[in-house]
């Protein structure tokens, strides 16, 4: 009797998620078709969303796979639809030991030591316009920053000519007539920037390296 006088449980309380909040994708690039990717710096695996027919980075670097996996499985899809975060799982084991953009895996790993010291190599080269031996930066590290930033990297910047000077600083290939060294150097590292500048959120802290 009077049981309608007892006060009511409250309602249990919603579950809290735990962990790293799941990143934003860039630029607004939400569900995009994709796949996961990843690239080695300073020893550290960072994986990546990226979509193949846009030639776009989808997402920032993220260390954590298990993360990649949940952000794929909120904010991309495969051409038969959205997954769970499981399916994504799985597919980011893949992206540890190859890669669908990349096949070699030196062109997958970076040093931060390594690439501060070609840009060291390339400031030389701006100041004393002599060629450097051995000199390079991997097409694949630019590529991934181009695809980052949108390909929205000025003209200006000169990006269709970046591996030819790269071969001409190194002494692969001969200076071409009115050209000099040192200007080659100068309009690389002006590239090299842009392209930092560029790349949206860790993509350019990450590899802030570059800038000269």
């Amino acid at each position: 009797m009077f049981d309608f006088l007892k006060k009511k449980k409250p309602p249990a309380p919603a579950p809290v998620q735990t962990g790293p909040a799941v990143p934003l994708p860039l630029a607004g690039r939400d569900g995009h078709v994709g796949a996961i990717e990843a690239v080695t710096l300073d020893g550290t695996m960072y994986f990546f969303g990226f979509d193949f027919a846009s030639d776009l980075v989808l997402s920032p670097l993220i260390a954590d796979i298990d993360l990649a996996a949940r952000f794929a499985s909120r904010h991309m899809a495969q051409r038969d639809g959205m997954h769970d975060e499981a399916y994504w799982r799985e597919l980011a084991g893949y992206a540890v030991e190859g890669s669908e953009l990349a096949s070699e895996p030196e062109s997958r790993a970076f040093s931060s030591t390594a690439l501060a010291d070609a840009v060291t190599r390339l400031a030389r080269v701006r100041r004393e316009g002599t060629v450097e031996p051995g000199f390079a930066i991997e097409y694949h590290l630019r590529y991934l920053l181009g695809a980052a930033g949108g390909w929205e990297v000025p003209e200006e910047a000169g990006a269709e000519d970046a591996d030819e000077w790269i071969d001409v600083i190194s002494g692969n290939e001969p200076l071409a007539e009115g050209t000099t060294l040192a200007g080659i150097a100068e309009r690389l590292q002006a590239h090299l920037n842009a392209l930092v500048d560029t790349a949206p959120g860790n993509w350019s802290t990450t590899f802030a390296v570059l800038k000269g």
